[in-house]
């Protein structure tokens, strides 16, 4: 992909929706909060930080964003990383993002939630104000830490809603040792409250990881969703169903869910007419972006412009926003589109 073609892409008014608050942290981020924390956790120097952040497999990847986490100590932490992360977001021409913060994690480390939300809801005002985008957020669980944990996460975006955007919940981490099943009766009582949900699911678990989401979760986005590239019914009730798949090839590479010595799922979502759209997952820990999805996508995925344009679309369909709101930013989307001139779509 050409530079002038990349420079045209950024110009572009664009929506992300996999994207972890404690994964925005790159090594020099990290850091910094190490120096600022005088060195909790013995990470001296920058080179410490990328050793960390260099993995081989899933493990080694939850390995790194649980130290990175275990570096926002105090409620400032997370504002200047809001900040860090509006300032990614707008350089890429990003204009709506719904973010995952992890307040299973916020337990876990026995952090009271309201001076958290308070620091990011203020940074989040600012960054609006200062870099012309829009933030939600998503309060995410931990699976292996099981449903009554997750029922406080609920509570928590139950009772934070009412002042900051809050747009739903999500389980990560632990498939296999944190099943669906488990979240059912959370999940309903989202609903009945009026919150969206997502889940990990299908990432290193197979597609009854997938199916599960659906059945006993009934959730409007799955993040990540490979394994449902296995089974073609599935796939067909994917692709018939009003449900979107967030799809992080980077990411997937670093953690070794997806060898790059097979065709990628999302080639394979993308001839099935499944419904996915690009996201970053943890842009400081893999070196990714939004912006280099899209050409990873292309350069290496030969995904064709019509599937991308339609992917990027996507990034507002399958949000939460209401829908009057979708529509005004994909009417905004296509003005852009044929504005810039970019490929046919």
């Amino acid at each position: 992909m050409d530079r002038d073609l990349r420079r045209r892409l950024r110009l572009l008014p664009k929506a992300e929706l996999h994207l972890h608050l404690e994964g925005v942290l790159n090594p020099a981020d990290l850091l910094a909060l190490s120096q600022r924390h005088d060195f909790p956790f013995g990470l001296r120097d920058l080179a410490a930080c990328r050793r960390l952040y260099t993995f081989s497999d899933f493990p080694g990847f939850i390995q790194a964003i649980k130290t990175a986490s275990q570096h926002l100590i105090a409620p400032e932490d997370y504002a200047w990383a809001v900040e860090q992360m509006a300032r990614r977001l707008a350089a890429q021409g990003i204009v709506y993002a719904e973010v995952f913060v992890s307040i299973g994690i916020l337990h876990w480390k026995r952090m009271a939630v309201a001076p958290v939300w308070e620091a990011i809801e203020a940074a989040r005002r600012q960054a609006e104000a200062r870099h012309g985008l829009r933030l939600a957020w998503i309060f995410d669980a931990v699976r292996q830490f099981g449903a009554e944990a997750a029922g406080r996460v609920l509570d928590e975006a139950i009772l934070r809603r009412a002042s900051g955007p809050v747009v739903a919940i999500g389980i990560g981490g632990d498939e296999i040792g944190g099943p669906a099943e488990w979240f059912a009766g959370v999940y309903t009582r989202a609903r009945a409250a009026g919150i969206g949900g997502t889940a990990h699911a299908g990432e290193t678990a197979g597609p009854e990881s997938v199916r599960a989401a659906l059945d006993q979760l009934q959730v409007r986005r799955i993040g990540h969703g490979l394994a449902a590239a296995q089974d073609a019914n599935l796939l067909a009730r994917l692709a018939a169903a009003d449900v979107y798949l967030d799809i992080c090839t980077i990411s997937n590479q670093k953690t070794r869910c997806w060898l790059p010595s097979t065709a990628h799922p999302v080639q394979i979502f993308d001839s099935s007419s499944t419904k996915w759209s690009p996201g970053s997952d943890d842009p400081g820990i893999f070196g990714s972006s939004l912006l280099k999805e899209i050409y990873n996508c292309h350069d290496n995925l030969a995904l064709p412009w019509p599937s991308l344009r339609r992917a990027l679309r996507n990034g507002f369909r399958g949000s939460f926003l209401a829908a009057a709101e979708r529509d005004v930013y994909l009417e905004r989307f296509d003005a852009a589109w044929r504005e810039l001139d970019l490929p046919a779509g």
